[in-house]
């Protein structure tokens, strides 16, 4: 009998909850993506890719229901196909999983912002058409920031701006912070002919106990209203959090982290909409009726951090823009 090299067991499910933290992990190699990318999600399309993958599994139960009749060369044949496709099969479980963590947030963004979204499924259709002026202007639009008074800016030398940012957290592990605070520090600098330009997060550390001083504080493990629970945090500075299914932020808000590894790139994307940025992508939907909504993911790619996550980077516009908002905050 053929001798079968262990392989690793298929991932458990995703389990999420109030102080469940993440991995922060080094960014993937970057790779070649194409100008403009489009994807659609929903759920029938997800029910139809674990109806294609329960037929594999059926495949694979009835190949393996044949190594009772077969010699020993076929035996190993039909073991080493079936080891492939193990493989294959864990890889689509993790896919699977990654499709309805997303359904289950987007679907909820949108009844709750429908309003929004039916400007962005415009402007999504816009962008489609292939109008080069018309994205020009669509990417001008978002990339307008909307500030949230709490940023400082601190002018440390002629040629060097800071831009201070106080972050309330009821985060209790200190390595988690010190690697998320130098995650962000690291990635949000940029420089111009004259001009350097950084982030300095200040952690503000709070209770459970002192957000909710009478009753229904979560416990660890709890599944919680994000923007409920973020309520509960002082206004003059920003947020940063756990209980997410998936790591998310509010423009001007928080940042409220899900489980799963977390890319550093990622994460610095995320807090870009605490200062105020919106996504360079656009995120449209198709009502379906009873089965909810299909949600339209347009990317184009350009090389700023708000448009392309995983392959971008701060620049000194956005700084620029920062302090343009902070400007006429003041007046």
């Amino acid at each position: 009998m053929p001798q079968i090299q262990a392989t690793p067991p298929p991932p458990q499910p995703l389990v999420y909850g109030y102080q469940s933290l993440p991995r922060i992990v080094d960014d993937p190699p970057s790779a070649n993506t194409p100008p403009v990318a489009t994807f659609a999600y929903s759920w029938p399309a997800t029910e139809a890719y674990v109806t294609g993958e329960n037929v594999k599994l059926d495949r694979a139960e009835n190949d393996l229901r044949q190594v009772a009749n077969a010699d020993d060369a076929a035996t190993q044949e039909i073991i080493n196909k079936l080891i492939r496709e193990y493989r294959s099969l864990i890889a689509s479980q993790g896919t699977i999983d990654q499709y309805i963590q997303y359904n289950r947030f987007w679907q909820r963004a949108i009844v709750q912002e429908r309003e929004r979204f039916d400007q962005l499924t415009k402007l999504y259709d816009l962008m489609r058409s292939g109008e080069v002026d018309v994205a020009e202007a669509v990417r001008e639009v978002l990339g307008q920031p909307e500030v949230p008074s709490f940023l400082e800016v601190i002018q440390a030398q002629p040629d060097r701006v800071v831009v201070h940012v106080p972050v309330y957290t009821d985060i209790e592990d200190e390595a988690f912070l010190a690697v998320a605070k130098r995650s962000i520090e690291e990635m949000w600098q940029a420089k111009d002919v004259d001009t350097t330009y950084s982030l300095e997060i200040q952690f503000r550390n709070v209770k459970v106990s002192d957000l909710y001083p009478v009753d229904g504080a979560p416990k660890p493990g709890d599944h919680i209203d994000i923007r409920a629970h973020a309520a509960h945090f002082p206004t003059d500075g920003a947020v940063l959090t756990t209980g997410a299914e998936y790591t998310h932020s509010f423009v001007g808000r928080y940042v409220a982290v899900g489980r799963g590894d977390l890319f550093k790139r990622t994460l610095a994307h995320e807090f870009g909409h605490v200062l105020g940025f919106r996504d360079g992508y656009i995120r449209g939907y198709r009502d379906l009726g009873e089965q909810g909504f299909e949600i339209l993911e347009l990317t184009s790619f350009f090389d700023d951090i708000m448009s392309a996550p995983r392959q971008g980077s701060v620049q000194p516009a956005h700084f620029r823009l920062l302090l343009e908002g902070l400007k006429k905050i003041q007046r």
